[in-house]
């Protein structure tokens, strides 16, 4: 691979690093290290499959390390380790660069570790999204109008994601982040960029995903109600309509 303009390639054996230029001091002895787990002193953060940490860098604001994990039924069966001749990392790399460019409320990525060569483990580092909630969370712990505040950031967030030309592959509540000051999409390791904007077919496909996510975590519709998916919808525009209904 070669690295994209700013960022560090290293190597040691089957391990390959790529690191953003001012924080290879930092990053490296860890992200080349022989075992591919957290750092010292990482913090957990959250449950489920997706192993997430907090890390303090010095010089730097904190970061978030996600290991590779899998999911669905091969998950039960093969936990970390991924097939393919471009690993993942380097793809959500190369996506996050794209979509920042173009304007796309996504994340920083900082560095990324592939350990092995077609069969590898692998690990991403980007910059924490300050105070920011999943979706989710966020509207579990809202009402009223904190909730439709909540709603119209994600929205905002992903009108913008698909402004950008950025296709998610797994759009959902809990890849969606919010904050007092809007929202962030995150976990690009299957999106991709296309030319200009998302084109209606692509933004039903991505929105009809979302609706899942949100009948799947919330059967009942006690978080996301009329109001609540009004108020996405509005701030998202629906130009490709609302899936969920209103």
């Amino acid at each position: 691979m070669t690295p994209p303009a700013g960022y560090t390639w290293l190597a040691d054996g089957p391990r390959r690093a790529v690191i953003r230029d001012d924080l290879v001091a930092a990053l490296a002895p860890w992200l080349l290290a022989p075992e591919l787990g957290p750092p010292a002193g990482a913090e957990r953060l959250g449950a489920g499959r997706g192993a997430a940490y907090r890390v303090r860098i010095a010089g730097a604001p904190s970061a978030v390390v996600r290991i590779g994990r899998r999911g669905g039924a091969l998950g039960r069966l093969v936990r970390e380790t991924y097939l393919g001749m471009r690993p993942r990392p380097w793809r959500e790399l190369a996506v996050s660069l794209a979509a920042r460019l173009k304007g796309a409320p996504v994340p920083e990525v900082l560095a990324a570790r592939v350990d092995g060569w077609i069969a590898y483990r692998s690990a991403i580092v980007t910059a924490e999204i300050p105070d920011a909630r999943t979706a989710v969370e966020a509207l579990r712990g809202a009402e009223g109008e904190a909730r439709l505040r909540i709603a119209r950031a994600a929205g905002a967030a992903v009108a913008r994601l698909h402004d950008a030309g950025v296709q998610h592959a797994d759009l959902n509540l809990t890849n969606i982040l919010v904050t007092e000051n809007g929202g962030t999409i995150v976990d690009l390791d299957r999106a991709r960029v296309v030319p200009g904007s998302l084109g209606g077919s692509a933004r039903r496909r991505n929105l009809a995903r979302l609706c899942r996510s949100a009948k799947k975590l919330d059967p009942s519709g006690a978080l996301i109600d009329r109001e609540t998916r009004q108020a996405f919808d509005r701030a998202y525009g629906a130009p490709a309509g609302a899936p969920c209904g209103s």
